[in-house]
């Protein structure tokens, strides 16, 4: 919590991963959240409050900082820093990112829902579920079959998988909304996934997968109109003005002008820009380690990934 004197000024979230400072580690941004307009540069405060926590040892929890006792504003400590924030502001250390995060503001009920979205997606959906394609939500019971799609979907995108002991933690230590699977299948077969976490009327769609095989029967448009739709239901059954007039969904981050993005733009959805803090080198951009990861059989890189995956962030 930031302090000006005796005044509340901002809350910044930060996660120590073992080998990085990160914000908000399950939903797509974090950063520092200001009440009022604020003249401290960003970074220079997230690394000031990261300092002061290395120097005292504290221990995980809730403290105080206030701006005004802050004397010294070069940045003292050599941790790895990786912080994703909505926050357009233009400063020295926040960067532009590739990234944009899809949101769209949920209607009162499904008929509204209906009428927001095209003809054609409509008639889409609408095929999907005369297809025979069904879809359940649910807990822990449907973890197997998500991580089933997912795990798959990862590994033919030549990318490393969390471990399915990763989702499993998270849906058991996350206590400040809900954690939800939801899956779809065709002749008892899983082919689409999705889980979806909440925090006081906002649902972000956190991880998304589907079968090459099935997507020619819009499964992918299925599954996020049953997601959308239990977000709709769940805010009805608030009566909290804030979850009521102010719930949205977000279909999480992805790159501008890539096919997800360019999928996700068949909703009415807005996009926000991502921006970064991190002094992190991006793995992303050594393509022999892709052209490596691809050559091994799934059966290596599934639990494989699991395993390097800590090691990164």
């Amino acid at each position: 919590m930031l302090f000006d004197g005796d005044e509340v000024k901002a809350v910044s979230p930060l996660v120590n991963t073992g080998k990085a400072w990160v914000s908000l580690p399950h939903f797509s941004y974090g950063g520092i959240v200001f009440s009022k307009n604020n003249t401290n540069p960003h970074t220079i405060i997230i690394d000031n409050i990261i300092s002061e926590i290395i120097d005292n040892e504290l221990q995980p929890g809730y403290y105080s900082y206030d701006l005004k006792s802050q004397t010294n504003f070069e940045k003292k400590h050599t941790e790895k820093v990786f912080i994703r924030s909505l926050n357009s502001k233009k400063e020295e250390g926040f960067i532009k990112s590739e990234k944009v995060s899809s949101i769209l503001q949920l209607p009162e009920d499904k008929a509204g829902l209906s009428k927001m979205i095209s003809s054609n997606l409509n008639r889409k959906i609408s095929k999907a579920q005369k297809s025979g394609i069904i879809t359940k939500s649910g807990d822990y019971e449907l973890l197997d079959d998500f991580y089933k799609v997912y795990s798959r979907n990862i590994y033919k995108l030549k990318s490393l998988s969390y471990s399915k002991k990763f989702f499993e933690n998270l849906m058991k230590t996350y206590e400040y909304g809900e954690v939800k699977i939801f899956v779809a299948y065709k002749d008892k077969i899983a082919i689409g996934s999705g889980m979806l976490a909440s925090y006081n009327g906002f649902y972000e769609n956190m991880f998304f997968a589907t079968s090459s095989d099935a997507r020619k029967d819009y499964v992918s448009d299925l599954l996020h109109w049953e997601m959308i739709s239990y977000c709709i239901k769940q805010q009805t059954n608030h009566h909290s003005p804030l979850t009521t007039h102010h719930s949205l969904y977000s279909f999480g981050r992805s790159t501008v002008s890539s096919g997800v993005h360019k999928y996700k733009s068949h909703w009415p959805v807005t996009d926000y820009p991502l921006y970064t803090y991190s002094n992190m080198p991006d793995i992303r951009k050594n393509k022999w380690l892709s052209q490596i990861w691809s050559l091994l059989p799934f059966a290596i890189s599934k639990p494989l990934g699991g395993y390097l995956i800590r090691h990164i962030y």
